[in-house]
């Protein structure tokens, strides 16, 4: 039994790592959990029955996932998170109440569950939004297909909006933060070399993900996770990165245990469902438009800074845009954080209350 598991693995990320490689090349958005699901349902559908310890892949990537949020939070975060305090608190509270309402009316349009509505249109991650799934028993297919649509539109839409809308203006620091802060005596500024932060990263994560099982709250491992890398990174700092190919294997990971749930049932129920989602996600531009317009009367910053931190897209895609154009990818990246964080904290507890 461990050999057909063991190989079964290995066949089954071999193929994911290929289907990673051919979708970057395509430069399609997420690549490496889009690639892995398509060559894990290929192979699926042909008929080939392959072991693969599902729970096992996913807590791991879990893990994985939540240490890289997790690290975001640092002392840093927090000094320039109080000088945009009620922008952040906005940006939060509007992202969250917008995924409640867009999950409602996505489960009164479709027959989808209402575990599958909130999760597939909340303004999460989709790897994110995918793991938590696993947790309340929703359909990962969907959520993940629900979110890379969001994804592409407005990776397609969101550059020409901010490009027609930044023409002429100056980019205006938010609130003038500097991009790093003086270091305070007895703080620690860099990594611990080598593997002792590894290690310590490694057992944050751990401690977290099986404290948030044992405690019974909702997605515990990686909110467990997040909440414990997080807290340990402001507490005392000098943690290393997550390797990137580490997180690369996990979402590749992520794709392929989604894969395992897809049929030819699942195919025909997504192609019913593409006048609801287009609907929902033109209210998701309106609603970032119209945040971006409340954000640029409450700050100084310049429209294109406000539209990119109001656009429900991808942390780092709307950051990366942000770079390329006349905007401020400090404040962009502080406010998706913030952002990321509160839906991936509260949406789980809110599902809880209303499913109980």
């Amino acid at each position: 039994m461990f050999i057909e598991i063991f190989t079964g693995t290995v066949f089954l990320f071999l193929a994911g790592v290929v289907g990673w490689k051919v979708l970057a090349f395509l430069r399609l958005p997420a690549p490496d959990l889009l690639g892995a699901l398509f060559a894990g349902a290929i192979i699926g559908v042909a008929g080939w029955q392959l072991a693969f310890p599902t729970n096992e892949v996913t807590f791991v990537c879990k893990l994985v996932i939540g240490s890289f949020i997790g690290l975001k939070v640092d002392r840093q975060v927090f000094r320039q998170i109080r000088k945009i305090l009620f922008p952040a608190l906005l940006v939060s509270v509007w992202m969250l109440v917008l995924s409640i309402v867009s999950g409602y009316l996505l489960f009164w349009w479709t027959h989808l569950s209402l575990e599958t509505s909130l999760l597939g249109s909340c303004t999460g991650g989709v790897t994110e939004m995918a793991l938590m799934g696993f947790s309340f028993g929703a359909d990962q297919v969907t959520i993940t297909f629900l979110h890379l649509f969001r994804i592409v539109l407005f990776l397609l839409f969101m550059p020409i909006i901010v490009r027609f809308v930044s023409k002429g203006e100056k980019v205006i620091p938010a609130h003038e933060i500097p991009v790093k802060d003086p270091v305070e005596p007895g703080e620690i500024e860099t990594a611990d070399p080598g593997y002792r932060g590894a290690l310590r990263l490694a057992l944050s994560a751990l401690a977290g993900g099986f404290a948030g099982r044992i405690i019974g709250i909702p997605a515990g491992d990686i909110l467990g996770s997040m909440f414990s890398v997080g807290f340990f990174n402001v507490l005392r700092g000098g943690f290393p990165e997550v390797n990137p190919y580490l997180r690369i294997f996990a979402r590749i990971g992520v794709g392929l245990a989604i894969a395992q749930e897809i049929t030819l049932e699942t195919v025909i129920m997504l192609s019913t469902m593409v006048y609801p989602v287009l609907i929902l996600a033109v209210v998701m531009i309106l609603s970032g438009v119209l945040l971006s317009f409340v954000l640029y009367r409450m700050t100084s910053w310049n429209f294109s800074t406000c539209l990119l931190a109001s656009a429900p897209g991808g942390l780092t895609q709307m950051t990366m845009i942000a770079d390329e154009v006349n905007a401020d990818p400090l404040a962009v990246s502080i406010l998706h954080t913030v952002r990321l964080v509160s839906v991936i904290t509260m949406l789980p507890l809110f599902m809880r209350f209303v499913l109980m």
